[in-house]
């Protein structure tokens, strides 16, 4: 099919982002099944049924579209780029490995699938907003918003725990342990020390840009007072 508009490439889109949700719910039980840490089992577990209900989101929208005139493909589509980091994923879990190693693989190939996800569905948001469907819009954004959760669990995991479990080769309670303080703290400050930043930066521009309005109006009055000075002298001269 010839899509001529962004109307057309936005249900391409879709029909893709379609198919990479069906692959990720046949893939996340053997990943489950894999896993070791119950936390992670668990995290897993829950983004199986989210993305579930976010296929049929995905059903909601697609009649959307065809509502607003778009043209669906009828044929079938395989998202080649979901296959790939399935297959990926597959590939390493069936590797060799210490619980614990296998942890952290499993976390590491659910974050490329939650990143995928995180790029498809923001382009398809984006166009959606400006083809000024906004129920569409809607629809995806809450389903970005869901990917960004997930893939903030996923490194919470990782960081918290997962990561160094795999280096010790021993398990920790990660169950309490989450990203270090110091790094929350660290990303806190560096926001507001931003935000410091830029309203310091608006205050000292207003300040600077007063300043030189200030001298301008002062040198100009100290130059027309010499001009009327000098003008009385050649009065006086004469």
């Amino acid at each position: 099919m010839k899509m001529n508009s962004l109307n057309n490439l936005l249900a391409h889109e879709i029909k893709d982002l379609y198919s990479a949700e069906e692959q990720i719910i046949e893939a996340l039980p053997q990943m489950i099944e894999k896993a070791q840490n119950q936390e992670l089992k668990r995290t897993l577990n829950e983004h199986l049924k989210i993305t579930e209900q976010q296929k049929k989101r995905l059903d909601k929208v697609q009649k959307l579209l065809e509502e607003s005139g778009a043209s669906i493909e009828e044929e079938d589509t395989v998202c080649l780029g979901m296959q790939g980091l399935i297959e990926e994923g597959q590939k390493i879990m069936n590797e060799d490995m210490e619980p614990e190693v296998m942890d952290a693989a499993i976390t590491a190939a659910a974050q490329k699938i939650e990143h995928y996800e995180i790029s498809a569905y923001g382009t398809a948001c984006a166009y959606a907003r400006e083809l000024k469907l906004k129920e569409v819009e809607k629809l995806l954004q809450q389903t970005l918003d869901e990917e960004y959760e997930a893939d903030g669990l996923l490194t919470e995991l990782a960081v918290g725990g997962l990561n160094v479990e795999a280096e010790s080769g021993e398990e920790e309670d990660i169950s309490v342990r989450k990203i270090p303080e110091g790094r929350k703290k660290g990303r806190t400050a560096a926001r507001k020390t931003a935000s410091r930043s830029n309203a310091s930066g608006n205050g000292s521009a207003k300040k600077s840009a007063k300043s030189t309005r200030t001298s301008k109006s002062s040198s100009a009055r100290k130059t027309t007072s010499r001009s009327k000075t000098a003008k009385a002298k050649k009065s006086r001269a004469r």
